[in-house]
């Protein structure tokens, strides 16, 4: 099973910021290698007058590195002497700015990235590469702020005040790094059903309307026939003439007939969209809308925006479920030459919509790998050519499953179909634990032991959300205007993106002399992480013993702040600050 790496301080960002030639030098190359003054330019445009957008956003970007967290505390208490010249309007003006496009940016910057890895044979790896996909909890603490709502904390089973952030991320086998993301409210179960009824109840007016129109036709056409075979008032009719004149008449009432029950099944329609337009609008007006009254909703902010601005396409993104935006991303990533091995993603995002993109993709050159519910989803088994549910292919195979010495846990294997794609099924269950868990693939060629170790890669996106929040303030944004939510949700992905570089080749090899790691402290480094393998095993052979479900322990510890904090402090302080 997975050893969770610790999610250690990074502590290489303290100790530059407490030398500042040595920061300012460190900053300097790093961003040089980026490029940030190149693309940064590109936005130059949207101000003629005063310090550049270029260095403005160039500014932001390297505030945590000196320990300021926003523009107030930049203002308020100065950064060593350096000179940041305009007034912080100047900048929260950029944050604000919806014409900024964040998610080019973001894309350069990770692009940058993997070119500056790929070019140095020393920080390339031959691993597993990934896209990984999750979403986390962005707390919040006013109303007022837009597209603010009530979501649901799948950890703590609260519901809170805040976003939901869908992330999308490239594990290149030794750093991972954002690529794409979106922020999201939640409608709600009571109004996610009542707007699924709506369209449900559109779709079916759509329909029948089609239908209508179709038969309205046929009446017209069988009309023309009928009058083709008319008899005529004084013309002696043969029998040949009478025959084809009552079969055309004939035909011609069946089809009014039709239409009339086609049409009375549309008015049926109409009146049930109707019903569930005025239901959907009563909840709008009276009910807690996104877990906000109407009132609530009233006072957020708002302002006009373009609807070809980038803003105004985020702004639509934060009403879209989370599964088609991933759709949306995973597409994006490809589109930019990004191609990993395989697509990680939980059993909230499975569906198979994203089976069926990975198989149109590069023709199907990436594989999933899956968390999927224990529940009553269909699969085809290929042994009996039989839908069976998950449910039922447990009960079927369960009494013979293979065991894996190695992982100490038993496994069955299914050969499936799903919905006509053919994929495989691993259901594991770990020591004494007597719970199932669900592995898809559509690696038809893995192990089971290959298969969990490229699925504990997932978990470097919950490292990057735990870093990014503690350190890089991802999520803190207390803006009112969404523009500003996007804004510095981006800046921490591309800080997160620099100090994965900073570290890749400070453990690795010097840029221009400055990042030089001496023998003894990458010693310090392996043991660190050789004790938390240690505690990880040992916890496994403890919850094994207690019949305590390991992967459930395992996935509530790590998304744990208290805990992981209580974990670190355990560990000597001086060791974890050389070792992270």
């Amino acid at each position: 099973m997975q050893r969770i790496k610790s999610t250690k301080k990074v502590t290489e960002l303290e100790d530059i910021a407490s030398n500042p030639d040595f920061l300012t030098s460190s900053l300097t190359e790093v961003m040089d290698k980026f490029n940030i003054s190149k693309y940064f330019s590109l936005f130059d445009f949207l101000k003629s007058k005063g310090l550049a957008v270029s260095s403005l956003l160039g500014i932001l970007l390297i505030l945590p590195f000196y320990g300021v967290a926003n523009i107030y505390s930049l203002y308020k208490c100065g950064i060593n002497g350096l000179e940041f010249d305009g007034k912080k309007d100047v900048y929260y003006d950029i944050k604000n700015n919806e014409n900024i496009k964040w998610r080019e940016l973001l894309m350069l910057h990770a692009k940058r990235f993997i070119y500056l890895i790929s070019r140095n044979i020393n920080l390339q790896t031959n691993s597993i590469t990934a896209l990984i996909f999750d979403d986390t909890l962005l707390e919040k603490t006013g109303k007022k702020i837009e597209k603010v709502s009530i979501v649901n904390d799948h950890v703590s089973g609260r519901f809170i005040l805040g976003y939901k952030l869908l992330v999308c991320g490239f594990w290149d086998g030794a750093s991972f790094i954002p690529l794409d993301f979106s922020i999201h409210r939640e409608k709600g179960k009571k109004q996610e059903a009542l707007i699924n009824e709506y369209h449900k109840a559109v779709n079916a007016v759509r329909k029948q309307t089609e239908i209508v129109e179709k038969q309205q036709k046929q009446v017209e056409w069988k009309q023309e026939i009928l009058s083709g075979h008319n008899l005529g008032a004084t013309a002696i009719p043969c029998t040949t003439k009478i025959k084809k004149h009552t079969k055309a008449a004939q035909a011609l009432q069946v089809s009014e007939e039709k239409l009339v029950n086609f049409q009375n099944t549309l008015t049926t329609y109409k009146a049930e969209l109707s019903q569930a337009k005025s239901t959907l609008k009563r909840y709008y007006e009276k009910e807690r809308l996104f877990g906000l009254t109407a009132k609530e909703r009233q006072g957020q902010y708002k302002k006009a925006i373009s609807s070809q601005s980038p803003g105004y396409t985020r702004r639509k993104e934060a009403d879209r479920d989370k599964v088609s935006s991933l759709l949306q991303m995973l597409g994006r990533v490809v589109k930019h030459g990004i191609v990993a091995d395989y697509v990680l993603i939980d059993s909230w995002f499975f569906c198979f919509g994203i089976l069926n993109k990975l198989s149109e993709l590069r023709k199907g050159v990436i594989k999933l790998v899956a968390m999927v519910k224990v529940n009553n989803q269909i699969f085809t088994v290929c042994a009996n050519a039989k839908p069976m549910s998950v449910k039922e292919i447990i009960a079927r195979y369960e009494r013979k499953p293979q065991r894996s010495k190695k992982l100490k846990s038993e496994y069955i294997k299914v050969n499936c179909f799903y919905k006509g794609i053919r994929v495989n099924l691993f259901f594991v269950r770990m020591g004494k634990c007597k719970t199932w868990h669900l592995l898809l693939t559509s690696d038809l060629e893995i192990s089971f032991v290959k298969l969990m170790e490229v699925y504990q890669i997932r978990w470097s996106i919950e490292v990057f959300f735990k870093e990014s929040k503690q350190y890089l303030n991802l999520g803190s944004c207390q803006s009112a205007n969404f523009d500003a939510q996007i804004a510095e949700t981006t800046i921490s992905m591309m800080q997160h993106i620099m100090l994965s570089y900073f570290k890749r080749v400070n453990h690795q090899q010097s840029i221009g002399g400055l990042f030089k790691m001496i023998a003894h402290e990458i010693v310090e480094l392996d043991l660190i992480t050789r004790l938390i393998d240690m505690f990880w095993e040992l916890m496994e052979i403890l919850c094994v013993s207690a019949g305590i479900d390991f992967i459930e322990f395992q996935q509530d510890a790590i998304r744990n702040d208290k805990f992981m904090e209580r974990l670190i402090t355990l560990l000597p302080e001086r060791t974890l600050q050389k070792a992270a």
